[in-house]
C-alpha cells in the first residue's frame, strides 16, 4: 500500500509538470496568435475584448484543468485514484505482475474479515511482487518531448524581437490589453 501510495503521488505530480507544460504553451500560442490576428485586423472595441476576455478564459480553464484539480489529487482532495486503478495502471507497464497487485488488494479486503491463511497468502504474493518499483511507470523525462512545441513558440517570438519586428507583437497585444479604447491606425507615410 505504501508503494501504491507513492505511485499515486508520483502519477499526479506527473499530470502537474504536463500541465504547467501545456498551460506555457497555450499562454505562448495564444498571445502570438491574438497579436498577429490584431496586428493585421486592427478590430474594434468589442472583438478587442472578445480576445482579451478569450485569453483569459481559455487559460484559466487549462490552468484549472490540468493544475489545480491535479493538485488538489496529489493532496487527496476530490475523486482521486484508488488503489484499484493505479494497479491497473502498474499492471499494463508490468505484464509480468498485472493481477498479482489486483488480487493483493482482493485478499486484503478478505483478509480484514477472517483467516489467516488470507494473510498468509497475501504476505507471499506480496514478496513476488516487491522487486517491482512501481514509481518507475511514471517517468517525468517523457515530459521532455512535449517542450518542443513551447521551444518552437518562442523561437517565434525570439524572431520576431531579433528581426526588429517586435513592435508586432507588442502594439497589438497592448491594443487587446487596452482593448475598452479605439485605436486610430496611424497615417502609411
Amino acid at each position: 500500500f505504501d508503494k501504491l501510495n507513492r505511485f499515486i503521488k508520483k502519477y499526479y505530480k506527473n499530470k502537474i509538470l504536463k500541465g504547467i507544460i501545456f498551460l506555457v504553451a497555450a499562454l505562448l500560442f495564444f498571445l502570438l496568435s491574438f497579436s498577429l490576428i490584431e496586428y493585421f485586423s486592427r478590430f474594434n472595441t468589442n472583438f478587442r475584448g472578445v480576445l482579451f476576455w478569450g485569453y483569459i478564459l481559455v487559460n484559466m480553464i487549462i490552468l484549472i484543468r490540468f493544475i489545480v484539480i491535479p493538485f488538489f489529487h496529489l493532496f487527496k482532495i476530490g475523486k482521486v485514484i484508488n488503489y484499484t486503478d493505479a494497479a491497473k495502471i502498474i499492471g499494463k507497464h508490468f505484464p509480468e505482475i498485472d493481477d498479482k497487485i489486483l488480487n493483493i488488494l482482493q485478499l486484503n479486503e478478505l483478509s480484514q474479515k477472517d483467516s489467516g491463511l488470507i494473510n498468509a497468502s497475501i504476505q507471499q504474493k506480496t514478496k513476488s511482487i516487491q522487486t517491482f518499483s512501481f514509481s518507475s511507470v511514471i517517468n517525468f523525462k517523457e515530459n521532455g518531448k512535449h517542450l518542443k512545441w513551447i521551444g518552437s513558440l518562442i523561437l517565434i517570438f525570439f524572431f520576431f524581437f531579433f528581426s526588429g519586428n517586435q513592435h508586432i507583437i507588442t502594439e497589438s497585444y497592448a491594443r487587446i490589453i487596452d482593448y475598452k479604447n479605439e485605436y486610430i491606425p496611424s497615417a502609411p507615410f
